[in-house]
């Protein structure tokens, strides 16, 4: 068999296995990119529960030229979220979704022989109402509104040595993202 036969039969199995999506299952689970800015995972325990899992992080830094101070920041977010299905019509359907996360930040600033770290650790809980609109079997747009409790504990030096400072917050949360189901 030559080289030509043998692409020509690889691209005959290729679309032999290529079904169309239209006759495939929806998948029970997938890949979840969500704005502000998160990547993640949902995984449909059954036609009525989801979890999904996400994490996000960032890295920065300017690095300053003479007087100009040595800048850096590092943050990393982890929540996962359940959600309870409480309505379906046609490629529509509404969910409630407890989430709980975790974040942590910390930034350093080096200025000749000057250096101050503060770090960040924070714990949020929130509740939404969301809905999810399936554009077919393999792709879904979802959109969510609700309210959130966070508490932070940070830590900065001082001149009298380390200060420790706990902070609260409510306020309201949006999230807006798309699955991509496999």
């Amino acid at each position: 068999m030559n080289a030509r036969s043998r692409c020509g039969l690889a691209l005959f199995v290729l679309c032999l296995a290529a079904a169309p999506s239209w006759a495939q299952e929806p998948g029970d689970k997938g890949i979840t990119i969500s704005a502000p800015s998160a990547i993640g995972f949902i995984w449909h325990l059954s036609p009525r529960v989801a979890i999904r899992p996400e994490v996000s992080f960032s890295f920065g830094g300017v690095d300053g030229e003479g007087s100009t101070p040595d800048l850096s920041s590092h943050s990393f977010s982890l929540g996962a979220g359940a959600l309870f299905y409480t309505g379906h019509w046609d490629n529509l359907r509404t969910y409630v979704s407890p989430r709980l996360s975790y974040h942590w930040n910390s930034s350093s600033y080096e200025s000749g022989m000057t250096t101050i770290d503060t770090t960040n650790d924070a714990w949020s809980f929130a509740g939404s109402f969301g809905a999810q609109y399936s554009l077919g079997t393999r792709f879904a747009v979802f959109g969510e509104a609700g309210v959130q409790y966070g508490t932070a504990t940070s830590e900065a030096p001082s001149v009298f040595g380390s200060v420790e400072r706990t902070t609260w917050s409510f306020g309201t949360r949006t999230q807006l993202g798309v699955n991509f189901y496999f």
